[in-house]
Parts: structure tokens; C-alpha cells; sequence
């Protein structure tokens, strides 16, 4: 069993009501969780027999929004980035999934958009079609369709690559010691599928059958002692692509703790909040016009923040 998963069972005994693992996760990230004496920041930490697990845990806080993922995201104009006749381009925050999951009681942003549209237009059931997502910790731009006449169109467009992806991740710090230089600029070129793994979320990874092809290129931005600004540019859209393979090619992004491993806080004190991945920019023509667009979407201020620690 892994330590997330334990400490999940153990803090529901103990104090008698239901401690999801998300609240797990994200105590062993903030660094409040020993294992055998030591700071661990690994949810996903295998256990040992006769392992020590202690933890520092704050009831109030602990609890304290223990009915925020039943609260609904109410969407506001602000975050409209674009928006015609046919297409509507969204900012998304961080934490709120694109698209409704397995736990009807958490909001995701085709509903807000959804609720947002019909009270704004006055409609009882506007049309919104999905076209791409993003995973829910990672903030930034979503398209989408409110006109079935576009659709053909945007899904031969993602299909043939014509829709370009944009992003820009913070990952942590080179270990040192390599003899190295960090490339400016590299492609990763694989086939990805999902790979065995010991916790019950799905991972993903290089596979040598079955697996979909992916590409992503990426651009250093800056190399700090306590991290790495990267640009991604994926080429394919498959499933937690960009997160493998930064993982892959020894930069896990900050605040992965699906990928990042025992890495994930190698930055010092520059704790992400977070995954620190955002969707910076999307290019496309439009499907009826032609005409170029390229909408972005501003760095979110938790982002900032962590650029301003790893630069320190």
C-alpha cells in the first residue's frame, strides 16, 4: 500500500469522519507528513512493514473547506477570452476539471460555462461542445464550440494539427553536479500508453505496444538554481503528455506528485501550490472565416509566485 492511501484510512478512523485522499495528498505536499523521521512529499510512496508515519495536521484547516468541491464555479465575463457567433475561449483556474468526472458532486467548467450562457443569453440550454480539455489542476485555455455547425470542422483541425497548443511549466532544479549543459531546445517523439502503477490513478508512459504516438517540443525559458521555466508545444493531445515527458527527461514539473516522484520539492523552498502547468496560448483558424486566432491567457498569480521563488 502506498502512503497516501494509508494515511487516508488511518485519519478517517481516527477521527471518525471521511479524510479524502485529495486532503491527503496535499498535506504530504506541504511537508507535514514524516516517514521514519524523515520530511516525505510522495503520496505515492510505497510502504514498508514497520514503517512511521507522523504528521502534523491542523483540524480546522484540515476541514475548513470540506464543502468546497460541492460548491459551484460561477463563471464571469472576465474569463471569456474570445468569443463569436460559433466558438467561446475560456480561461480555466486551477482545480476545477474541464468536464464532469466520476464525482457527480464536484462542478467542472462545461457546467459553469454551460449555467453562464443560459442565464447571460437567456437560454435553457445553450449549446456547448467540447474539443479539448485540460487535467484539472492546470489553468488556462479551453475552446469551445456553441454552434454544431463548427464541429466537423474543429475536430479535423485538432485532428490535423492545425490547432497550436502553447504552454509553459515550471519544473524543478537540474541536480547538480551534471556535467551537462541543459539544451535550449529539444523534441520528445514516443508512444504513450498507461503503465503499471501502484496507486489507483491512471499513469501513463512510454510504451513499445499500443501506445499513441506523441510529440512535444519544448524551449528553456530561463534556468534558475531552484527551477526550470520551460515552454511546451505539443504536437499530438494525448494524456498527460507534457507531464511525461518533462518526467521523462529528468524535469518533472513542480507539483506533480503523480510524475515528480521524490523530485517534485527539489526547488528548496519554491512549494508549488499546485501543478505549475499553464495553457498559455492556442492558434487556430477559424472554421468558417479562416481567419487566424490566437488567444492567450495571462500567467495566474500562484505562477507568478512560483517563478519569483525558484528565482531566488
Amino acid at each position: 500500500m502506498h502512503l497516501g492511501q494509508v494515511l487516508s484510512e488511518w485519519l478517517s478512523a481516527s477521527l471518525r469522519r471521511p479524510v479524502s485522499k485529495a486532503k491527503v495528498r496535499k498535506l504530504i505536499m506541504a511537508g507535514a507528513v514524516r516517514l521514519n523521521g524523515k520530511p516525505v512529499r510522495n503520496a505515492s510512496k510505497t510502504l514498508t512493514s514497520g514503517a512511521t508515519i507522523e504528521a502534523d495536521i491542523d483540524l480546522a484547516k484540515l476541514f475548513a473547506d470540506s464543502t468546497s468541491r460541492d460548491r459551484q464555479f460561477e463563471l464571469t465575463a472576465a474569463r471569456i477570452l474570445f468569443e463569436d457567433d460559433d466558438l467561446i475561449v475560456i480561461d480555466k483556474p486551477p482545480g476545477l476539471p474541464s468536464q464532469p468526472t466520476v464525482d457527480e458532486a464536484r462542478d467542472n467548467l462545461l457546467a459553469s460555462l454551460t449555467r453562464f450562457l443560459s442565464a447571460r443569453d437567456r437560454i435553457a440550454k445553450p449549446y456547448v461542445g467540447v474539443h479539448h480539455r485540460l487535467d484539472r489542476d492546470t489553468s488556462g485555455v479551453v475552446l469551445f464550440s456553441k454552434s454544431p455547425r463548427v464541429n466537423a470542422a474543429l475536430a479535423q483541425m485538432f485532428s490535423n494539427h492545425q490547432v497550436l497548443k502553447t504552454y509553459q511549466a515550471i519544473t524543478v532544479a537540474r541536480k547538480p553536479g551534471l556535467r551537462n549543459k541543459l539544451e535550449a531546445q529539444w523534441t520528445v517523439k514516443n508512444h504513450l500508453g498507461k503503465v503499471g502503477s501502484k496507486s489507483k490513478r491512471a499513469m501513463y508512459g512510454p510504451v513499445q505496444s499500443n501506445g499513441l504516438l506523441a510529440e512535444t517540443s519544448f524551449r528553456v525559458i530561463a534556468e534558475h538554481r531552484r527551477g526550470v521555466w520551460i515552454e511546451a508545444m505539443p504536437r499530438t493531445g494525448r494524456t498527460h503528455q507534457i507531464r511525461v515527458h518533462l518526467a521523462g527527461s529528468g524535469l518533472p514539473i513542480l507539483g506533480d506528485d503523480l510524475y515528480g516522484a521524490e523530485n517534485t520539492f527539489d526547488a528548496g523552498d519554491a512549494r508549488a501550490p499546485r501543478l505549475m502547468l499553464h495553457a498559455a496560448e492556442l492558434k487556430f483558424p477559424h472554421p468558417i472565416t479562416r481567419r487566424e486566432i490566437c488567444v492567450r491567457s495571462p500567467l495566474p498569480d500562484d505562477f507568478k509566485e512560483c517563478l519569483k521563488r525558484i528565482e531566488t
